[in-house]
Parts: structure tokens; sequence; C-alpha cells
């Protein structure tokens, strides 16, 4: 590295001091005891080659950590995903219409790495589905002649001591916090994903990262296309790698049941074109200032809070608007079935006066579609106040559920009800603030460390708003869902 470059980075590492902290390198542990979200994550490097046939467990380790040259400084690691799902519903949207879809998702990556700092990383993803709800780009629509999910080249500098700088291009998966603003959304039929380029600096321990890109929108019966109308960036810092799985279902147990502190701060960029709201339909400039912070209390209590700031404009008039999460729950580990007990609340504002010249309406960017407000993902964090009470058991180290309950509310009356593809759900003339209580009872069955099933169950009883925005009766809502999964 030339000594001007290195001097350049050893200033910033100095400017960086109070979060870059250097970090403790880590035993490889082979093979890995679970399957990572964004598969790129996962580190299978041996520094004995020979290690890799005495560890492995079953066929899937044996095509990880695979050398391409003699000399072994060209490797890689292969795997991939499959992932069948049944999701009936009952009076959809409390109508007295029924549906029912089959949905199938693949996917296959190659890891490949040219010595210790350059690799390649390359993923493809094909689905399809018996329902291609086509005018909800994003998360109905299937790619049923294949995609690539991820295809980026990364380099990484060893800058100082554990302290790495690390760069890539390409197209990539992003992820950040608890994914209430951004993630690849495991539920969707197609995950979401972004043709970009990035930085990090810092260590698994304490990292700051930076990215600009252009999201990837599915194209029903076709690739990708980039989304020519949309600009998305960020800069965060986190102060360590979280460990998201890939489970078919609700994923990790609770993001509040962290045994350490966990800290995030983080101020995100975005500029999309025709952009709708019940204001109506103009240019969207919107900057999000916000922070997450979460950990363990005493070993026993755990808290979560992230609050979220947003300005910029909406056509010719001004954005304002914030949200709130917080969460506060008890662990039992030495009580039969572990039960973590857990109230949260959530608050994203609405739209107060349509037409007063200000935006009000809250938008949660690229978050996880279907964790924080049922499996049924037909509601956004955009005008909706939630109350929930959670609690989650352990059988057998292998069966997980959950039982949840909701209460939701309207944040604004002025303002429409969202859903989850950056559109409207219901709007309607009411004075109701009451859009009905929800119960879920979701259950994972980890039969061992590649396959699973996950089956849910989601009753929604409309409110008041909704009986007052449609005509007739509101019928109760039944959503079911049945999944299995391998991952190698």
């Amino acid at each position: 590295m030339p000594k001007l470059l290195k001097s350049s980075a050893l200033v910033l590492i100095l400017l960086l001091d109070a979060i870059v902290v250097i970090g403790q390198e880590l035993e490889t542990i082979y093979p890995l005891p679970s399957y990572a979200d964004r598969r790129y994550k996962e580190v299978w490097k041996l520094e004995e080659w020979s290690d890799r046939d005495a560890r492995a467990q079953d066929w899937s380790d044996i095509i990880k950590n695979v050398p391409l040259s003699k000399n072994r400084k060209i490797w890689a690691s292969f795997g991939g995903q499959v992932r069948v799902r049944y999701m009936p519903t009952v009076n959809e949207e409390f109508l007295p219409q029924n549906s029912g879809l089959f949905t199938l998702r693949t996917r296959a990556h190659a890891d490949i790495h040219f010595g210790e700092n350059f690799r390649v990383f390359a993923e493809g993803i094909y689905s399809n589905t018996t329902k291609d709800n086509s005018e909800r780009l994003g998360a109905g629509t299937p790619v049923t002649k294949g995609a690539f999910l991820n295809l980026f080249a990364e380099y990484k500098f060893d800058l100082y001591k554990q302290t790495d700088l690390g760069v890539w291009v390409g197209r990539r998966e992003l992820q950040a916090g608890h994914e209430r603003l951004l993630s690849p959304g495991n539920w969707l039929i197609t995950r979401r994903t972004f043709d970009g380029a990035g930085f990090y600096i810092g260590n698994d321990n304490n990292k700051l990262t930076g990215f600009i890109s252009k999201p990837v929108i599915p194209v029903p019966d076709g690739y990708t296309t980039r989304d020519q109308n949309t600009t998305f960036w960020g800069l965060r810092y986190e102060s360590f790698d979280v460990a998201y799985n890939s489970h078919a279902g609700f994923g990790v147990p609770s993001w509040s049941s962290f045994s350490k502190t966990y800290f995030e701060p983080y101020f995100y960029g975005l500029h999309r074109q025709n952009a709708v709201y019940e204001e109506g339909v103009a240019d969207e400039n919107r900057y999000t200032v916000g922070f997450l912070l979460s950990g363990p209390i005493k070993r026993v209590f755990n808290y979560e809070v992230e609050a979220m700031y947003q300005f910029g404009t909406f056509g010719d008039k001004n954005i304002s608007a914030y949200s709130i999460t917080t969460e506060f729950g008890v662990s039992f580990p030495k009580v039969a079935l572990q039960p973590h007990i857990w109230l949260g609340f959530d608050y994203s504002s609405g739209d107060q006066n349509k037409g007063d010249g200000t935006l009000n309406t809250f938008n949660p960017l690229f978050p996880q579609v279907a964790q924080f407000f049922g499996e049924h993902g037909a509601m956004d964090r955009k005008n909706l106040t939630s109350f929930s009470a959670n609690v989650d058991f352990t059988a057998f180290k292998k069966v997980k559920t959950r039982l949840t309950y909701w209460n939701f509310m309207r944040s604004s009356l002025n303002d429409a009800v969202y859903n989850t593809s950056n559109g409207i759900l219901r709007s309607g003339a009411s004075s109701a603030r009451d859009l009905g209580d929800s119960f879920q009872i979701s259950t994972i069955i980890s039969i061992n460390r590649h396959w699973e099933i996950c089956a849910t169950y989601n009753l929604w009883a409309p409110g008041q708003y909704f009986w007052d925005t449609q005509t007739g009766k509101a019928h109760t809502q039944h959503f079911f869902m049945i999944t299995t999964q391998f991952t190698f």
C-alpha cells in the first residue's frame, strides 16, 4: 500500500477512535453452528485444510472451504436453500373473499476467495407462486426465470491490528439494526436486494459502514431491473455484528433478549420519484436519523429502544415524521420451557392535516415485512400505533413457539392505513382510530441444522375503521402459513 494511503488510513483510524475499538480475534468454528440469513456473512475458512473432512458432519460441510488452486490461495464455499410455503387466508382484508397460494423459492451461491483479502460472491434466486400479485412489486412478485440476488466483489485492507477497511461494489443484500428500516425481507417470495457500492471500517465488535445504492425490482416473468427512480444511501455504526439467522418463520426469540448491550446510531437518505401517500403522489427526498439501543439488565430483564426522526421534502411540502419502538421483557432460563415474556409499544406518525404544507407520515424505508405486526404482512410502519404482549417458549431445544397479541390503531385520524409495498391498504373518511385486535401463534421445529418446519395461525378482528370504510360487514380475517425449508 502506498505510504500516503497508509498515512491517511492511520489518521482516519485516530479520528474514529471513539467508535472503532480493537476487537479480539475469534477462533474459527467449523462447521458453523447455524447458517446466516445473508449467506455471504458466513466464514468457513480453516487454517488447517485437513481439518475440513475430520470436522465435517455431512456432505454440506465438504462443499465449504474447497481449494481451487494447488497452493490453496484460491478457495470457495458453496451452498443454497429450498423453501416451500402454503398460505391460505379466510376473509382477506375483512371482505368475504378467500385466497390461498403456494410459493417456491430456491437459492444457490458460490463464495470465491482469491487470497486473504479479495473475494467474489455470487448468489442466484428462483421463485414462483400460484398467485402472482404483480401489482405489489417486490412482495408478491416471483422471478420465474431466475435472477442474481447477490453479485459483488469485495476487497479488505488490513489497516491496524484487528481493524480493517473493506470496500464492495455490485449487487448486495443490505441489513441493519433489528430490520425495522433495512432488511432483505426473508418473508418475501423474492428477497430484497440493491445495486451499489459501500465500505466498512472496524471489526466485528465495532464497525462503521456506509453505502449508496439503487433498489432492485423483481419483474414478473423476467429477470430484475434497477429502480432508476430511487436512490438509497446510508451511514451507520454497530457495536457488534448482529447474528441474523435464516429461520423460515419469526426468527430469533426476541431481538430484546440479547445477552450484551447493542448500540447503533444511523443516518439514511432516500430519494424516490412518484411516492404514494394519502397526500398524493410526488417526488420524495427523505432523511432519517435515529438510534437503536438494546441489552440485558441484571441478566434477567431486557430492553430495547429505537427512535427515528425524518425530515426532507415531498413535492413542495416539508417532511416532519417520527417513529419510536420500546420493548421490555423478562427471561426465565431455569424454568421449564424457558419462557421469555415481553411487552412492546410501536408508534409511527401519520399526517395530521392534509394540505397544510407538511407531510407527517413516517416511512419505514425497506423493513422486514412480517416480523413486527403479523405474518399476514398486511400493514406497514406508517400512521400506526401498536401495543403488543409476547411470550416465547422453547421445548427440547428444537421447538420454539411464540404467542403474540396486538392492538392496532391509527396514529392520525386524517391519514390512511398503508400496506407493505409503498401503497395504501385502506383509505376513507372515518373518525375511528381503532384498527382491531390480532392474535398469532407461530411454531418453528428445527429438525436439524438443515431442515425446519414453521406453522403460523393469525386472527385479526377488524376495528371500527374497517367497518366504516367498506360496504357491509367487516369479517374477521384468518391467516394460515405452513413452511418447510432446507438450508445447506
